[in-house]
């Protein structure tokens, strides 16, 4: 079985204590200070993190609100457009209509110059006809049923000139 032996026990009760001391002296700093070190690098890792996490939420907004703007500002550009082809449209509308009155006008002056030339042209050949009715009456001088025939044949001639 086992035998109890005090000096067995506290040889190895003293080694193991100059071991630990030993050990504490030489390998327990170091290995506190690496775990130290680690434990300091870990939470500036996390808060690092934690900082870069809040920029790009922050840049998020900032770059979500920029299109929000570009967006609305597109939006107005276009409406602006519209607004501006709109006016064009109904300047060039009214302009168009102007040169029609302007054509219409013009035609109807030249109608009624081309009317008031016939008219003049048709008068001087109505005198024409009854100049030469008239010299055709006095070179037959007849009796004045003569006449009225000489006459309603001038004018059946004229009607169908």
């Amino acid at each position: 079985m086992l035998e109890f032996h005090n000096i067995k026990f506290l040889m190895v009760a003293l080694n193991l204590l100059i071991l630990y001391f030993i050990l504490r002296k030489i390998l327990f700093k170091r290995v506190i200070n690496v775990m130290e070190t680690r434990t300091k690098t870990i939470k500036d890792s996390m808060e690092s993190a934690e900082r870069s996490k809040a920029e790009a939420a922050q840049l998020k907004k900032s770059y979500e609100d920029q299109i929000r703007g570009a967006k609305d500002e597109a939006d107005r550009i276009i409406n602006e457009a519209r607004a501006r082809g709109q006016k064009e449209y109904e300047a060039i509308l009214a302009a168009a209509k102007e040169d029609a009155e302007k054509v219409l006008v013009k035609a109807r002056d030249e109608i009624a110059r081309e009317k008031a030339q016939m008219i003049k042209d048709i008068k001087g050949q109505v005198a024409g006809l009854a100049l030469a009715a008239a010299s055709k009456v006095l070179e037959a001088n007849m009796d004045t049923e003569s006449n009225k025939a000489l006459v309603d044949k001038f004018i059946d001639e004229a009607g169908a000139a």
